[in-house]
């Protein structure tokens, strides 16, 4: 039986943005579990801290009693390379998808900034644009985070220090981006500062890949997550 798989959402959405995965990756005989984070999804309401939110992944983590993947996407890739940075527990690889990019402090305030425009002028009806109804729908299934939780959580990524968060993590690191995904821009700095690392950039999708192509996005993450446990 393959090893668990913990999901880690992005900001703004919840554990309902990896609902393909779950199903798909469920129906071929893998274990799954997305939390939510702090401040998103069933836990709106409550104050995001990055105490919080590692917790969060600890204890997914940890729920399994035996090594997991660790996988996020955007903020959740983010939080993904941190905690593994951080965990004593040991990982069967770790999968970082849409987040080869470091914002910095002040560039992070300015992404919430934007967030709060959109919501001025579209709320979630510029999501359902963008990303297309069947996908929106995953995305905004349990609600969104409130604006507070935005910028609370932009700061504290904004703080991070992700390539050395990545060249501390001992397991396989795969960055996953869709082709067209914006945080690209790094991608090869990632790669060269992981120990064993790769890159795979997928000839098709955009930020929210694992949405709005669901079907190719999750065989090629199978693919990935079973070519980890033949290294372990």
């Amino acid at each position: 039986m393959p090893a668990p798989v913990v999901f880690v959402h992005g900001l703004r959405t919840s554990s309902s943005m990896w609902d393909p995965q779950v199903r798909i990756l469920g129906d071929r005989g893998w274990r799954c579990v997305a939390p939510d984070l702090p401040g998103h999804g069933d836990r709106r309401g409550e104050p995001f801290t990055v105490e919080a939110a590692l917790a969060t992944i600890d204890e997914a983590i940890a729920g399994w009693g035996e090594p997991v993947h660790l996988v996020g996407c955007s903020l959740g890739g983010m939080f993904a390379l941190h905690a593994a940075a951080l965990t004593d527990r040991r990982l069967v690889s770790v999968v970082a998808a849409g987040c080869t990019a470091r914002p910095s402090v002040g560039s992070a305030r300015a992404y919430g900034r934007a967030s709060g425009l959109v919501d001025r002028i579209g709320g979630e009806r510029a999501v359902r644009r963008a990303m297309g109804e069947e996908a929106a729908a995953h995305f905004l299934r349990k609600g969104r985070a409130d604006l507070a939780t935005v910028d609370a959580t932009v700061v504290t990524v904004g703080g991070f220090d992700l390539l050395d968060d990545v060249a501390r993590i001992d397991a396989p690191v795969t960055f996953l981006n869709g082709h067209l995904d914006q945080f690209r821009g790094e991608e090869r700095r990632f790669l060269r500062a992981a120990r064993r690392g790769r890159l795979v950039v997928l000839p098709f999708g955009t930020h929210m890949v694992n949405l709005t192509d669901p079907g190719r996005y999750t065989t090629v993450l199978e693919s990935l997550l079973l070519d980890a446990e033949s290294l372990s």
